[in-house]
């Protein structure tokens, strides 16, 4: 090593440092991770950025004497003496460093970790030496040890195979599966992210995964536009909706679990005055809400529901098909993009000569399909359709801007007539277990047209809280009832608000009104006995 301080080996040192204040016995240096220390038998990442692989091999360059050997060697730095190993692990370099006074020169290292072969931001600049909050002494990391499975993940051994992946995931009711390099696979169950206790995932598996259920005209937009999005059917178990895309040039994907059995509107508590507004015979019916909100299974239902008791022609345009109908009462038709038309747009404009009753469009992504769901509308077709808002005031402005402003007006005037009523939701955890929905209730009355047509929308909020009696509800309001039903904590039904610091306000006047309550009573009581 050179007398000389090199900037990668004044790093070193303020890394080394920084472990023996700390108590940690191992400083490891590896691609695509922040630097690590080993406390105890945990490993915790730094604040800072992952090392780019090429900066590992800099490190072990600026420390490692000259003729050592890379798999063991002994340095000296202003904290004392140390033993070093650099290894390769499934094409990534690790340095492993034992801090002085942990072990003796001629200690080997513990395992270094299984790391992504994946190129990593690039992390040549200053490394910021702040610990994280759970890698200081004494901290829990909140005893299930998720903490651990992703800052040293263990290393890779067997293999991943879809089948049991998917299996695992059908039985254990998972609503998302994460597949990433350098990770376990990490399932989203109940909302909560949870790491699997299996091998780590490297560019190899991720992209043999990909590659065991992806159709090869979807890897074909893979390569050319760096993602892609498709539906499977796994067995008899599930539907999965896939988006596979790149990431730091190695492949990831997130599969959406579909259940095959369908939910009935009354099992997942959608509102009545939902199945009243899906039966009329015309208009736009819109159910919003943040991914994962549940929109595509609200809409399921209301499908279904229809399809076992009226004789209409359904045509679902979806990105990719999610939910299987079966033709029952109705003749059901269902279009995807990519396979069966090239665009939502193109295929609502084709639907309208294919004698529908019903059309679902997946998602009104752009102008051009807000547009031909609105004219689908207007001439005498019901049209179901999804849009990321969380409100029903939001959707109806977020329809309106989407226009330029010189056809904004003449929208105002069509929206107003076309929409039916909107549907914004969220899920938000249950106390036991378990996903609850919360709805907020547009029903588009005369009245409200006009505010529609007057560009007043602002005033949609409180003509909702004036139309209980025609089933509508602001979200807030549902989420109060869900939370004074004990249903759902405080802290997630103020997560979920649209008005956060009134719905706060609001429930503690409540709890202090229940105390109040109680408090009245006993005095009562004690009167009572008194007497």
């Amino acid at each position: 090593m050179s007398t000389a301080t090199s900037p990668h080996q004044a790093q070193i040192e303020r890394l080394l440092q920084l472990a023996q204040e700390n108590g940690a016995s191992e400083v490891r240096l590896s691609g695509g991770y922040a630097p690590m220390l080993k406390l105890g038998d945990q490993m915790r990442p730094l604040k800072t950025k992952p090392l780019a692989p090429e900066d590992v091999q800099l490190y072990a360059a600026a420390i490692m004497p000259s003729g050592a050997d890379p798999k063991m060697f002994s340095f000296t730095s202003p904290v004392g003496s140390h033993t070093g190993s650099l290894v390769e692990i499934q094409g990534t370099k690790v340095l492993v460093l034992r801090v002085a006074g942990d072990a003796g020169a001629g200690a080997a290292p513990a395992a270094a970790p299984a790391a992504a072969a994946a190129p990593a931001a690039a992390g040549g600049g200053d490394i910021e030496l702040d610990i994280a909050e759970e890698a200081k002494p004494g901290h829990q990391g909140g005893g299930d040890g998720h903490h651990d499975a992703f800052a040293m993940p263990k290393e890779a051994v067997g293999s991943i195979q879809i089948d049991k992946l998917l299996t695992a995931a059908v039985k254990g009711g998972v609503s998302d599966i994460h597949i990433t390099v350098g990770l376990p696979p990490v399932f989203r169950m109940s909302g909560a992210m949870t790491p699997q206790n299996t091998k780590v995932l490297t560019a190899e598996d991720t992209n043999g995964l990909m590659k065991a259920i992806t159709p090869e005209r979807c890897q074909a937009e893979l390569a050319e536009k760096g993602g892609c999005d498709f539906g499977f059917a796994f067995k008899d178990m599930a539907r999965f909706r896939v988006s596979v895309f790149k990431q730091k040039g190695t492949i990831a994907m997130v599969l959406r679990q579909i259940p095959n059995k369908m939910l009935t509107p009354e099992q997942l508590g959608v509102p009545e005055v939902c199945k009243k507004m899906a039966q009329r015979p015309r208009g736009l019916f819109l159910v919003t809400g943040p991914t994962g909100s549940g929109k595509s299974t609200t809409l399921a239902s209301l499908i279904n529901f229809i399809n076992e008791t009226h004789d209409h022609h359904i045509i679902t345009i979806e990105d990719p098909i999610e939910f299987y109908h079966k033709s029952k009462k109705c003749t059901v038709n269902q279009r995807e993009i990519g396979t069966d038309v090239t665009s939502f747009s193109e295929a609502l404009r084709r639907a309208l000569r294919q004698d529908p009753d019903i059309i679902l469009v997946g998602e009104l992504r752009d102008l051009e399909t807000i547009e031909a769901a609105i004219s689908a509308a207007e001439t005498g077709h019901v049209v179901f359709g999804t849009l990321h808002t969380s409100s029903a005031q939001g959707t109806v402005n977020r329809i309106i801007d989407a226009f330029p402003t010189n056809q904004q007006e003449q929208v105002r005037t069509q929206l107003s007539t076309a929409i039916i009523g909107v549907v914004s939701q969220a899920l938000i955890p249950k106390i036991g277990g378990g996903r609850v929905a919360a709805y907020e209730i547009l029903v588009v009355t005369p009245a409200i047209g006009n505010l529609i047509r007057e560009n007043k929308t602002f005033r949609i909020n409180s003509s909702i809280q004036t139309g209980a009696k025609l089933g509508m509800q602001l979200l807030d309001d549902h989420l109060f009832k869900l939370w004074n039903e004990k249903k759902i904590t405080k802290e997630n039904a103020i997560a979920k608000s649209q008005a956060p610091d009134d719905l706060t306000q609001r429930i503690f006047n409540a709890e202090r009104g229940i105390f109040e309550e109680l408090e009245e009573g006993s005095k009562r009581g004690k009167r009572d006995q008194d007497h």
